[in-house]
Protein backbone atom coordinates (compact mmCIF):
# COMPACT_ATOMS: atom_id res chain seq x y z
CA UNK A 1 0.00 0.00 0.00
CA UNK A 2 1.30 3.22 -0.97
CA UNK A 3 1.60 5.53 2.20
CA UNK A 4 2.07 9.22 2.23
CA UNK A 5 5.30 10.82 2.41
CA UNK A 6 6.11 12.54 5.85
CA UNK A 7 6.72 16.34 6.46
CA UNK A 8 4.91 17.31 2.62
CA UNK A 9 1.68 19.08 3.01
CA UNK A 10 0.81 20.60 -0.66
CA UNK A 11 -1.90 22.58 -1.39
CA UNK A 12 -3.50 23.32 -4.96
CA UNK A 13 -0.96 26.45 -5.76
CA UNK A 14 2.17 24.49 -4.09
CA UNK A 15 5.09 23.15 -7.23
CA UNK A 16 4.42 20.20 -8.53
CA UNK A 17 4.59 17.34 -11.27
CA UNK A 18 4.58 14.20 -11.79
CA UNK A 19 5.35 12.29 -15.62
CA UNK A 20 3.71 9.17 -15.45
CA UNK A 21 6.43 6.21 -17.00
CA UNK A 22 4.39 3.32 -17.38
CA UNK A 23 5.60 1.08 -15.13
CA UNK A 24 1.72 -0.04 -14.14
CA UNK A 25 3.25 -0.55 -10.71
CA UNK A 26 0.65 1.41 -9.02
CA UNK A 27 -2.08 -0.66 -10.94
CA UNK A 28 -0.77 -3.59 -8.29
CA UNK A 29 -1.28 -4.33 -4.53
CA UNK A 30 -3.67 -1.26 -4.03
CA UNK A 31 -7.04 -1.33 -2.19
CA UNK A 32 -9.07 1.25 -4.38
CA UNK A 33 -12.14 2.60 -2.86
CA UNK A 34 -14.63 3.92 -4.64
CA UNK A 35 -18.06 6.10 -4.36
CA UNK A 36 -21.71 6.00 -5.87
CA UNK A 37 -19.93 8.18 -9.06
CA UNK A 38 -17.16 6.21 -9.58
CA UNK A 39 -19.44 3.02 -9.81
CA UNK A 40 -21.47 4.92 -11.86
CA UNK A 41 -19.02 6.06 -14.04
CA UNK A 42 -17.11 2.60 -14.74
CA UNK A 43 -20.35 0.57 -15.11
CA UNK A 44 -21.60 3.48 -17.89
CA UNK A 45 -18.03 2.40 -19.23
CA UNK A 46 -18.14 -1.08 -19.63
CA UNK A 47 -21.98 -0.97 -20.62
CA UNK A 48 -23.11 -2.25 -17.22
CA UNK A 49 -25.79 -1.31 -14.82
CA UNK A 50 -24.57 -0.25 -11.35
CA UNK A 51 -26.31 -3.06 -9.70
CA UNK A 52 -24.31 -5.51 -12.30
CA UNK A 53 -21.21 -3.51 -11.69
CA UNK A 54 -21.17 -3.77 -7.88
CA UNK A 55 -22.01 -8.19 -8.49
CA UNK A 56 -19.03 -8.16 -10.56
CA UNK A 57 -16.50 -5.65 -10.06
CA UNK A 58 -16.11 -4.94 -6.40
CA UNK A 59 -15.84 -6.25 -2.93
CA UNK A 60 -17.03 -5.30 0.80
CA UNK A 61 -20.77 -4.13 -0.67
CA UNK A 62 -19.25 -1.82 -3.57
CA UNK A 63 -17.18 -0.32 -1.28
CA UNK A 64 -13.54 -1.87 -2.96
CA UNK A 65 -12.92 -2.71 -6.68
CA UNK A 66 -11.89 -6.26 -6.77
CA UNK A 67 -8.66 -6.79 -7.70
CA UNK A 68 -7.63 -10.30 -9.16
CA UNK A 69 -5.77 -13.17 -7.44
CA UNK A 70 -2.50 -11.77 -8.28
CA UNK A 71 -3.64 -8.51 -6.81
CA UNK A 72 -3.48 -6.40 -9.79
CA UNK A 73 -6.46 -4.13 -10.86
CA UNK A 74 -8.94 -6.04 -13.08
CA UNK A 75 -8.82 -3.68 -15.56
CA UNK A 76 -5.40 -3.30 -15.88
CA UNK A 77 -4.50 -4.48 -19.88
CA UNK A 78 -1.28 -4.75 -21.76
CA UNK A 79 -2.01 -1.26 -23.40
CA UNK A 80 -2.65 0.33 -20.02
CA UNK A 81 -5.40 1.39 -18.03
CA UNK A 82 -8.98 -0.23 -19.47
CA UNK A 83 -10.56 2.33 -18.39
CA UNK A 84 -9.04 5.77 -18.45
CA UNK A 85 -11.49 7.81 -19.43
CA UNK A 86 -13.84 6.86 -16.23
CA UNK A 87 -11.08 5.79 -13.87
CA UNK A 88 -11.65 6.34 -10.11
CA UNK A 89 -10.57 9.75 -8.41
CA UNK A 90 -7.22 7.85 -6.27
CA UNK A 91 -5.95 6.72 -9.48
CA UNK A 92 -5.76 10.57 -10.71
CA UNK A 93 -4.32 11.60 -8.33
CA UNK A 94 -1.26 9.00 -7.84
CA UNK A 95 0.96 9.44 -6.69
CA UNK A 96 -0.73 12.18 -4.58
CA UNK A 97 -3.39 12.02 -1.69
CA UNK A 98 -5.70 14.21 -1.42
CA UNK A 99 -7.37 15.13 2.42
CA UNK A 100 -10.49 17.17 3.45
CA UNK A 101 -11.61 18.32 6.72
CA UNK A 102 -14.93 18.66 8.16
CA UNK A 103 -14.05 21.87 8.06
CA UNK A 104 -13.96 22.07 3.96
CA UNK A 105 -9.90 22.56 4.76
CA UNK A 106 -8.12 20.78 1.76
CA UNK A 107 -4.12 20.01 1.32
CA UNK A 108 -2.37 16.64 -0.56
CA UNK A 109 0.40 14.64 0.39
CA UNK A 110 2.77 12.64 -1.31
CA UNK A 111 3.10 9.10 -1.75
CA UNK A 112 5.69 6.90 -1.09
CA UNK A 113 6.64 5.92 -4.88
CA UNK A 114 6.41 1.94 -5.53
CA UNK A 115 9.46 -0.12 -5.43
CA UNK A 116 10.48 0.50 -9.28
CA UNK A 117 8.10 3.39 -10.22
CA UNK A 118 9.79 4.75 -13.01
CA UNK A 119 7.84 8.27 -12.84
CA UNK A 120 9.12 11.44 -12.58
CA UNK A 121 8.39 14.12 -10.15
CA UNK A 122 9.66 17.92 -10.19
CA UNK A 123 8.02 21.15 -9.23
CA UNK A 124 7.58 22.77 -13.10
CA UNK A 125 4.26 23.45 -12.64
CA UNK A 126 1.50 23.38 -9.86
CA UNK A 127 -0.61 20.75 -7.60
CA UNK A 128 -4.21 22.08 -9.59
CA UNK A 129 -2.34 22.07 -13.22
CA UNK A 130 -1.92 18.00 -12.36
CA UNK A 131 -5.20 17.63 -10.80
CA UNK A 132 -6.80 19.60 -14.41
CA UNK A 133 -4.52 17.64 -16.81
CA UNK A 134 -5.86 14.42 -15.11
CA UNK A 135 -9.48 15.47 -15.21
CA UNK A 136 -9.79 14.78 -11.79
CA UNK A 137 -11.99 18.16 -10.34
CA UNK A 138 -15.33 16.91 -11.57
CA UNK A 139 -14.05 13.59 -9.68
CA UNK A 140 -13.29 15.86 -6.44
CA UNK A 141 -16.38 17.59 -6.59
CA UNK A 142 -18.10 14.43 -6.57
CA UNK A 143 -16.76 13.19 -3.70
CA UNK A 144 -16.72 16.52 -2.03
CA UNK A 145 -21.01 15.89 -2.45
CA UNK A 146 -20.29 12.23 -1.36
CA UNK A 147 -18.37 13.32 1.62
CA UNK A 148 -20.81 16.13 2.65
CA UNK A 149 -23.83 13.76 2.45
CA UNK A 150 -21.99 11.43 5.04
CA UNK A 151 -21.13 13.98 7.55
CA UNK A 152 -24.83 14.85 7.42
CA UNK A 153 -25.94 11.69 8.41
CA UNK A 154 -23.22 10.95 10.64
CA UNK A 155 -24.45 14.48 13.09
CA UNK A 156 -28.08 13.11 12.68
CA UNK A 157 -27.52 9.51 13.37
CA UNK A 158 -25.20 11.18 16.07
CA UNK A 159 -27.93 13.26 17.47
CA UNK A 160 -29.99 10.76 17.96
CA UNK A 161 -27.46 8.34 19.33
CA UNK A 162 -27.41 6.35 16.86
CA UNK A 163 -24.05 4.47 16.36
CA UNK A 164 -21.64 5.85 13.58
CA UNK A 165 -22.73 5.43 9.35
CA UNK A 166 -20.53 2.85 7.87
CA UNK A 167 -21.36 2.78 3.99
CA UNK A 168 -22.06 -0.05 4.41
CA UNK A 169 -26.55 -0.85 4.64
CA UNK A 170 -28.06 -3.93 5.95
CA UNK A 171 -30.32 -4.51 1.78
CA UNK A 172 -27.65 -3.49 -0.43
CA UNK A 173 -24.79 -1.07 -1.08
CA UNK A 174 -25.74 2.37 -1.13
CA UNK A 175 -23.44 3.11 -4.00
CA UNK A 176 -25.86 1.23 -6.35
CA UNK A 177 -26.67 4.56 -7.73
CA UNK A 178 -29.56 2.93 -10.39
CA UNK A 179 -31.39 1.03 -8.06
CA UNK A 180 -31.51 3.97 -5.74
CA UNK A 181 -32.73 6.61 -8.11
CA UNK A 182 -34.75 4.16 -9.92
CA UNK A 183 -36.69 3.32 -6.69
CA UNK A 184 -36.67 7.11 -5.68
CA UNK A 185 -37.79 8.42 -9.37
CA UNK A 186 -40.83 6.39 -8.72
CA UNK A 187 -41.51 7.55 -5.59
CA UNK A 188 -41.58 11.04 -6.62
CA UNK A 189 -42.78 10.59 -9.98
CA UNK A 190 -39.55 12.23 -11.90
CA UNK A 191 -38.09 10.83 -15.38
CA UNK A 192 -34.63 8.84 -14.85
CA UNK A 193 -31.78 11.69 -15.00
CA UNK A 194 -30.00 11.21 -18.70
CA UNK A 195 -26.37 11.48 -17.19
CA UNK A 196 -24.67 10.42 -14.25
CA UNK A 197 -23.46 13.82 -12.87
CA UNK A 198 -27.65 14.53 -12.80
CA UNK A 199 -28.34 11.15 -11.74
CA UNK A 200 -25.95 12.01 -8.88
CA UNK A 201 -27.48 14.94 -7.57
CA UNK A 202 -30.56 12.84 -7.56
CA UNK A 203 -29.01 10.16 -5.80
CA UNK A 204 -28.03 12.18 -2.74
CA UNK A 205 -31.51 14.00 -3.08
CA UNK A 206 -32.86 10.68 -2.32
CA UNK A 207 -30.46 9.53 -0.02
CA UNK A 208 -31.53 12.64 2.58
CA UNK A 209 -34.85 12.31 1.36
CA UNK A 210 -35.44 8.61 3.04
CA UNK A 211 -32.87 9.81 6.00
CA UNK A 212 -34.95 12.72 7.23
CA UNK A 213 -38.50 10.02 7.21
CA UNK A 214 -38.71 8.55 10.19
CA UNK A 215 -40.77 5.67 9.57
CA UNK A 216 -38.64 4.40 6.15
CA UNK A 217 -35.59 3.01 6.05
CA UNK A 218 -32.66 4.24 4.38
CA UNK A 219 -31.57 1.77 1.32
Amino acid sequence: MAVPRPGRCLRRRSHYAFTCGRCRLCCREKRIQVNPYEVARLARHLGLSTTAFIREHTCRRGAYLKFTEANVCPFLTEQGCGVHPDRPLVCRLYPLGRHVADTGEEWFSELEPDDGCVGTRGTATTVLAYLKSQDALPFMRAADLYLGLYWKLAARLAAAGAGPVTGHGQCRPWTDMDADVTRYCKEARLPFPDTVEERMRLHIRAIETWARAPSRRSP
